[in-house]
């Protein structure tokens, strides 16, 4: 189940990311630069994450190294946080484009403008890195017995 879920997550946010490119530099919009933004965060998710955490699972310890465990660890509330803001992003800009501009007879909202949304955006994944590097410093592979070996974060006490 597992494997389909991940599988279908790959499928589904490359057709996101290639769907919402846009056919000429000039013809760039706020929504897609935001789906974007969104299925980066998720395909970060499915390769960095889930991918190696399904064939750890699959082969019953940690294999990948301590060095990537670090990335790993990272990864898994960079991706998740960036993805979460994304989505606040996507909300805040549909929002202002149906409830705003009924309100102002049609005009252009706020969130039109691509300078604005890239230092939103920019903001956000500065956000999620500052709150995630904890992981580079504290994260580890440990072993539970002669045999098995987990990538856990070891706070000291």
């Amino acid at each position: 189940i597992r494997s389909s879920i991940f599988l279908t997550a790959i499928f589904g946010n490359n057709w996101l990311a290639v769907a919402s490119l846009p056919k000429d530099r000039s013809a760039i919009r706020t929504n897609e630069v935001l789906f974007i933004n969104l299925a980066v965060s998720n395909l970060i998710t499915n390769y960095v994450v889930n991918l190696p955490e399904t064939i750890t699972d699959l082969a019953g310890h940690w294999f990948l190294g301590e060095t990537f465990c670090y990335v790993f660890l990272f990864s898994i509330d960079f991706s998740e946080t960036s993805s979460l803001f994304s989505t606040f992003l996507i909300s805040a800009f549909w929002h202002q484009k149906l409830v705003g501009s009924l309100k102002r007879g049609g005009a252009p909202v706020q969130l039109d403008n691509l300078y604005l949304v890239g230092l939103l955006l920019l903001g956000s994944w500065t956000v999620c890195a500052v709150f995630s590097i904890h992981h580079f410093f504290f994260g580890s592979v440990e072993g539970t017995n002669g045999s098995q070996k987990l990538c856990v974060d070891v706070f000291p006490s």
